[in-house]
């Protein structure tokens, strides 16, 4: 019964993988690409399940400088790599590309809410790491980073004045990060993934919506009374949203490992936390 209790946070990602995965098929799309997100969602499920969540002495993520400082020091390593037409958003590992701001982001911003440090720290981390977000270049993960630390920042921070100037560089990165935009073309089936499903039909399309509210539902539900809950729950709202307006991953829905070990990492904090 607890093991299914745990579960249920995971349970709310098979819409959407589901209805992403009948997308790709209906768009011709080979079963070992399909099919993949629904297996990685088996394997992140049953690890977070029965690993992760019941054993609350192992916590997924610790509030200490050093995972702080591994986080970002990820964060830079996709500079080392070719990277694709001047952008650096990946790993590489042989076959296969980590696009690691998908992952390390929600780990920062856990971070960044616990720090127990002067509001300067959090500062520092919060714009290094909007300037490493700024080169790779990556509108929008830097937007819902923005968005959703800021909300941290702006309870953890007490000055008024401070208060005003961070907004304000915050303000000037994203609009830099849009006016820079990088011109990568889209992968149908990870880009938009959305409209592939729209393509199948209004019925679909607004299934697909309501299946990527309900990934949502979890960091609102313990949003009403816990900031780092509602700043996660922003942070994947505006990453869903930011698809609309340029060629960046939706994750779940869209093919790609990434953006899911996040949510799971988020999803799975939460669920411990609350």
């Amino acid at each position: 019964m607890n093991t299914l209790k745990n579960s249920i946070s995971y349970l709310l990602m098979i819409p959407a993988i589901l209805i992403g995965t009948c997308a790709m098929a209906a768009n011709g799309l080979s079963p070992g690409i399909s099919l993949q997100n629904i297996l990685i969602w088996f394997v992140g499920a049953v690890l977070c399940s029965y690993c992760l969540v019941p054993n609350k002495e192992k916590r997924l993520i610790k509030g200490d400088l050093l995972l702080t400082c591994i986080a970002v020091a990820l964060l830079v390593l996709p500079f080392l790599f070719d990277g694709s037409g001047g952008v650096h958003r990946w790993l590489t590992l042989g076959p296969v590309n980590i696009y690691a701001a998908s992952i390390i982001l929600p780990i920062i911003i856990i971070q960044l809410w616990k720090l127990n440090n002067p509001a300067s720290y959090g500062i520092a981390l919060y714009f290094i790491t909007l300037l490493i977000l700024l080169f790779h270049p990556d509108a929008g993960q830097l937007t819902s980073f923005a968005c959703a630390a800021s909300l941290i920042l702006w309870k953890k921070i007490g000055n008024w004045k401070l208060k005003l100037i961070s907004s304000m560089l915050c303000a000037v990165t994203v609009i830099l990060s849009w006016i820079f935009i990088d011109d990568l073309a889209p992968v149908p089936y990870v880009e938009d993934i959305i409209f592939l499903v729209a393509d199948l039909g209004i019925v679909w399309l607004i299934l697909g919506i309501l299946s990527l509210l309900l990934l949502l539902s979890p960091f609102f539900y313990y949003g009403r009374s816990n900031i780092i809950s509602l700043s996660l729950g922003v942070y994947f709202l505006i990453t869903m949203i930011v698809t609309l307006f340029g060629h960046f991953p939706m994750p779940i829905m869209g093919y790609g490992i990434s953006p899911m070990i996040g949510y799971f990492i988020a999803v799975s904090w939460i669920r411990m936390n609350n």
